[in-house]
């Protein structure tokens, strides 16, 4: 459900001429940060609590809410 949103606003994003290279780059962004978050968010399950790998995933989302502000329509 959530793929398909971030899909379109990729491509609404993207230039006419750029849209399935802004489509890899997306793909590609998301596949090198999805295996060390992985392994960062276990690490911290099992070192430190449950409870701190999801305050991992708020911290991130708040920063990515803060970063997503600066997003502009051109």
């Amino acid at each position: 459900m959530i793929d398909s949103a971030q899909r379109a606003f990729v491509v609404d994003l993207a230039p006419e001429y750029l849209k399935a290279t802004a489509l890899g780059t997306f793909h590609t962004a998301i596949g090198l940060v999805a295996l060390p978050g992985g392994y960062i968010a276990g690490l911290l399950w099992d070192k430190i609590s449950p409870e701190t790998t999801f305050i991992y995933g708020l911290t991130l989302t708040i920063i990515s809410l803060i970063l997503f502000t600066f997003v502009k329509d051109k």
